[in-house]
């Protein structure tokens, strides 16, 4: 399996040691799965220690030895219990301000370690990681155009097996083969609290129409309470509009689509709403550029809604509308930046996100289009290339 470059490692701790000084912050400790893999390289059970000077540490509890095949960091240190951390640690001086990641952490962990390290004031540094995170390099953009690719396939791929009478779910599992014999591993993964994401949904009319508790704009019903998302055993049906939203994991780097397929035709106004889709992501490609800030795509977009007499339903219902049109992607689906009112964060060189302008219409369903780009110092560049039409299927 082909790991993360030793010196792509080094880099983003080097930047993290940089944001430590500057924040004087001693050390800090990652334990959090993507963390852990973007610092380390491997996701088995460690804790990673690291100094805002020196070399990191990886103490590791499970799997040691794929923890030093997969990581290309110098010092592994294997340890049978957490309470171990302690006494390797005792040793070094000065650790009196601990970085952690305060956003992700459970109470009880986040105990555990004042225990073991009394002697340090704990401080959150997650908005730090993350916005390490949101500038990608050119390793980790080189990862989402392999992974766009993948997606792209899935999307010309529905053209093929859609059919009428067969159930989302069958649709939806048939594009999910195909991800993964390409690679797609089979998950995509959310930092937010409570926010479990299916990575493949295919919505057949009303289906698209149906809110959840995600703070997303179109999931779908799915076919439990257990998981009210996704798909479900619904039949998809000739003239109504079928939204296919779809995530590709390749090599842990997420890339995030939407398209819109009918079999048949559609209503008049489902077809001038997704002419919308096509003018607001126009404009956007024409104005984003470095510098620009994330909030103003959001507000644009919503000023070309309005004129178009569309502002009910656009990236929701009326009652439910999410205020964004657009999310950073990365080894989580919601990462920074979030291109939405009061981010006003500015565009910059690296960052990658997914730009989805969706208008849903309850009781009828949902016209989408969402596409993934990367910020050049010149504009955007987009990372998938499928087809931005409504996808027509003729009936054979």
């Amino acid at each position: 399996m082909e790991g993360t470059p030793r010196e792509e490692i080094e880099k983003r701790i080097q930047r993290l040691q940089s944001y430590l000084k500057k924040e004087k912050v001693d050390a800090c400790l990652i334990l959090q799965n993507v963390d852990l893999f973007y610092f380390s390289g491997t996701i088995q059970r460690s804790y990673l220690f690291i100094p805002s000077e020196g070399e990191p540490l990886l103490l590791v509890q499970k799997d040691v030895e794929r923890a030093k095949k997969e990581s290309p960091l110098k010092t592994i240190i294997p340890i049978d219990r957490p309470k171990a951390i302690s006494s390797i640690l005792k040793k070094r001086r000065g650790l009196n301000r601990m970085g952690f990641e305060g956003d992700v952490l459970p109470v009880n962990q986040f105990r555990q370690l004042e225990k073991m390290l009394p002697q340090s004031e704990f401080v959150d540094i997650s908005k730090i990681i993350k916005q390490i995170r949101m500038i990608k390099s050119p390793y980790e953009i080189d990862r989402l155009r392999d992974s766009a690719k993948i997606l792209d396939e899935v999307f010309e791929y529905a053209k093929k097996i859609l059919k009428p009478g067969m159930t989302e779910i069958e649709a939806e599992s048939r594009l999910i083969e195909l991800g993964r014999r390409r690679g797609h591993q089979g998950l995509t993964r959310m930092r937010a609290w409570n926010q479990d994401m299916i990575n493949a949904c295919v919505l057949s009319g009303d289906s698209g129409g149906v809110p959840t508790h995600l703070d997303v704009s179109v999931i779908g019903p799915g076919i439990s309470p257990a998981f009210p998302q996704g798909s479900s055993y619904n039949l998809i049906q000739r003239n109504v509009p079928i939204q296919i939203d779809f995530s590709i994991a390749y090599h842990g780097y997420i890339t995030d689509g939407a398209r819109t397929y009918v079999i048949g035709t559609l209503p008049k106004q489902l077809m001038n709403a997704y002419e919308v889709t096509l003018e607001i992501r126009d404009e956007m490609e024409k104005i984003a550029k470095p510098g620009v800030p994330c909030s103003h795509l959001y507000h644009f977009s919503s000023q070309i809604v309005k004129k178009r007499g569309l502002e009910e339903y656009f990236i929701g219902t009326k009652k439910d509308q999410a205020p964004f049109v657009g999310h950073g992607i990365g080894l989580e689906i919601d990462e920074f930046p979030l291109l939405a009112r009061g981010f006003s964060h500015p565009l910059e060189v690296g960052m990658v996100f997914a730009f989805e302008p969706k208008f849903i219409f309850p009781e009828i369903g949902a016209v989408a289009l969402e596409d993934d780009y990367v910020v050049t110092e010149s504009g955007v560049e987009k990372l998938t290339h499928v087809d931005d039409q409504i996808m027509i299927i003729g009936e054979s």
